[in-house]
């Protein structure tokens, strides 16, 4: 149809708006919300209806209005989260009303605005940081004042209280950046809360011109409130002139979290006429994690399902070499242990690391990721000389330079270059705010100067715990356990401009263990930074920063 993507945009907006709000002149150890029996999740309910405890029955209006032509369309919104895996929400509508292309752009809008409902936290409001004061009767905002929350009394008597809020301008996922631009009234009559408003005191993105949303709640025969009805109308600006939508929802059934039907006054009895309907089956929160559903139904919050990042990782460790040998153009190889006094020779190995990272959640506990790039590594050392090694390299063919007055150390600073790439999985899982993780990285690390790649096993335990604004704070230990004998050759040149081989073997006792503290942190339910420092006999810094969908 011609104005289907209206229709899907209209229904985005209404059940995908969220809504926090901040609090000022509040009763002592309490807020004006409690102190009238409601709970702030109502905010939330206002902000999107399936943030919801329960399941519940929509009948829908829609209205459309454009130059003299009015389209309107009807169906029902059943929300059941218990309904049958992978299918919460089914849609109502005429049987040919909508075609193939616009249910499937229905669906993919509903998907969305659900998604982003149960991936934002409940309780959305700010009790004490919006530091801007907005004329409440002229909707135009006002001065910067200091830190001053935005919950303020618009009418207070015998039978209505009235309050008005605004939101809060952090922690919002970006596709709700317009919940920014509006304000919210709360209505409570006689003691009970009757609606809540909703409108635009700042120009709205997307064309928008005007907003108007009311959300009016009944309380049930059980306790408590829910949603019974919203209004929805607003001005769109578009090529070919402004639009009017108007959109109404009653709601014409709820069930209560175990299931008991719930009634209230002024229950609606509206649906559709039986018979020529079509019901289209929405699948939630997409493919991955597997179980992923189930796992937020019992109250697991989980990340994004797929990620990319970047990241770098400086290491500094020292060498304990145990055995070296050496040879020219794969000839017999000469055995340098009674020549270098390993014991007493200093060896340290920096690394810089820089590396991208894809990774998906295949399970609410699983990850899994591949890891590609690069890095140099500086081998700085002073090796203990003795007699026997300057007998030795005087005793060498015209490859070398005669050298006979070393030093009691023979210098050794090299620059060599490492391409790098595997993959790795996580486990993870808590309770609470407390959370573990253990993450494991097999990983392919070929020195280019060296000629040799080695396989290297990476383990990371790690403990955390989830403090206030979302950051993570971690401790653990990580194990790095890898072949020690590396056998290669280095591409040399004579004096006289002859190229040959200098054959090695080499091997070495490595650090295995090291200690590990970070930190993680999510900003605007898209992008993650996270920060690790080792520390221990093996020094460490790593830095990462992502982007999850």
């Amino acid at each position: 149809m011609k104005h289907i993507k209206l229709f899907v945009s209209i229904f985005f907006i209404l059940i995908s708006t969220s809504q926090v709000f901040a609090q000022t002149e509040e009763p002592v150890n309490s807020n004006l919300l409690y102190e009238n029996g409601i709970s702030p999740k109502v905010l939330d309910m206002a902000a999107s209806q399936f943030m919801q405890d329960g399941s519940f029955n929509n009948y829908v209006t829609i209205t459309i209005e454009q130059n003299g032509e009015t389209k309107t369309y009807d169906l029902e919104i059943i929300y059941d989260p218990e309904y049958q895996e992978g299918m919460d929400i089914r849609v109502i509508t005429p049987t040919g009303s909508l075609t193939k292309k616009e249910k499937k752009e229905l669906k993919r809008y509903i998907e969305r605005s659900h998604y982003l409902s149960r991936s934002s936290r409940d309780y959305l409001y700010d009790e004490a940081t919006l530091k801007t004061v907005h004329n409440s009767h002229g909707g135009a905002p006002g001065n910067i004042i200091g830190d001053e929350s935005s919950l303020k009394v618009i009418k207070n008597n015998k039978d209505s209280l009235i309050l008005e809020y605004f939101y809060q301008k952090k922690d919002i996922d970006p596709y709700l950046k317009n919940v920014k631009r509006l304000k919210g009234e709360i209505f409570i009559i006689d003691g009970k809360l009757d609606k809540v408003v909703l409108t635009n005191f700042k120009p709205l993105k997307k064309k928008l011109i005007s907003y108007n949303k009311t959300v009016r709640f009944a309380k049930t025969d059980a306790g408590g409130y829910i949603i019974n009805s919203i209004n929805l109308s607003y001005k769109k600006k578009k090529k070919d002139g402004i639009i009017d939508i108007t959109m109404k929802s009653q709601t014409t059934g709820y069930k209560n979290k175990s299931g008991k039907e719930l009634n209230w006054s002024n229950k609606s009895n509206l649906t559709l006429q039986s018979g020529n309907l079509d019901t289209i089956n929405v699948k939630l929160g997409g493919p991955l994690p597997l179980l992923g559903k189930q796992a937020r139904k019992i109250g697991f919050e989980l990340p994004r399902p797929i990620g990319v990042a970047a990241f770098t990782h400086i290491q500094s460790q020292q060498m304990n070499i145990i055995k070296l040998s050496v040879g020219i153009n794969g000839g017999d190889m000469t055995d340098l242990e009674n020549i270098l006094a390993f014991d007493e020779s200093d060896v340290k190995l920096n690394s810089n690391m820089y590396l991208a990272k894809a990774d998906v959640w295949l399970f609410p506990f699983l990850n899994i990721m591949a890891i590609v790039g690069g890095g140099r590594n500086e081998l700085i050392a002073k090796l203990k000389v003795s007699q026997e090694l300057i007998d030795f390299i005087n005793s060498m063919p015209g490859y070398i330079i005669d050298w006979p007055n070393l030093p009691e150390y023979l210098p050794v600073n090299s620059m060599l270059t490492t391409e790098i790439y595997g993959g790795g999985a996580t486990l993870a899982g808590g309770v609470g705010d407390f959370n573990l993780s253990v993450n494991y990285q097999l990983m392919f690390t070929n020195t280019v100067e060296a000629n040799t790649t080695n396989l290297v096993h990476i383990i990371t335990p790690m403990a955390g715990y989830m403090a206030p604004f979302g950051l993570n704070i971690m401790a653990g230990a990580q194990g790095q356990f890898y072949q020690t004998e590396l056998n290669g050759f280095f591409k040399l040149t004579d004096g006289n401009g002859m190229p040959f081989t200098l054959d090695y073997v080499i091997d070495f006792e490595p650090m295995k263990w090291n200690g590990i503290f970070g930190l993680y942190k999510s900003f605007s339910k898209h992008w993650e930074m996270s920060v690790q420092v080792g520390f221990g006999q093996r020094t460490s810094v790593t830095a990462i920063f992502g982007y999850r969908i």
